[in-house]
């Protein structure tokens, strides 16, 4: 007679093996083959947020309140124009290279049309005489304005 092992010969020793086995099979079923590669270089992985919306804009009508007139102009006749503003700092200019030993630098100056300020840039001149000297523009202090007073040779 043929003699079976132990587990086999318990009340339910077959059953209780057979039951073993299927879930000992199922698990190296359902678990799979972890295979792990290493990379050469390490993976990077950039994580990219979609910009955050604008902010709403929103559009007023601001009234422009009344201001008086930049220029009083004196009678025909006087030529003067008073201008209530101070005319702005002037700009850095580049002064070029000398045309000649008898030409003279005039510098740049402000001057009023309109209803701005305008920037005229500096130049070279020969002076009208030899000993003539050159006398910039200039804005005066007056009252409650200021003044233009142009440039001359003397």
């Amino acid at each position: 007679m043929n003699r079976l092992p132990h587990v086999f010969t318990r009340s339910g020793g077959l059953a209780r093996a057979a039951a073993y086995a299927l879930v000992g099979g199922a698990g190296l079923f359902f678990s799979g083959c972890v295979v792990h590669e290493s990379h050469p270089y390490p993976r990077r992985v950039t994580v990219v947020a979609p910009p955050a919306p604008p902010p709403p804009v929103v559009v007023r009508e601001v009234p422009v309140p009344a201001s008086p007139p930049p220029v009083v102009v004196a009678p025909a006749g006087g030529g003067v124009v008073i201008v209530r503003d101070a005319p702005p700092p002037p700009p850095r200019e580049v002064v070029t290279v000398r045309p000649s030993h008898r030409h003279i630098w005039i510098s740049g100056h402000w001057v009023y049309r309109g209803r701005a300020y305008v920037w005229i840039p500096g130049h070279w001149e020969i002076p009208p005489h030899h000993r003539a000297v050159y006398v910039g523009p200039r804005w005066e202090r007056r009252g409650g304005g200021y003044v233009y007073i142009e440039g001359y040779w003397r």
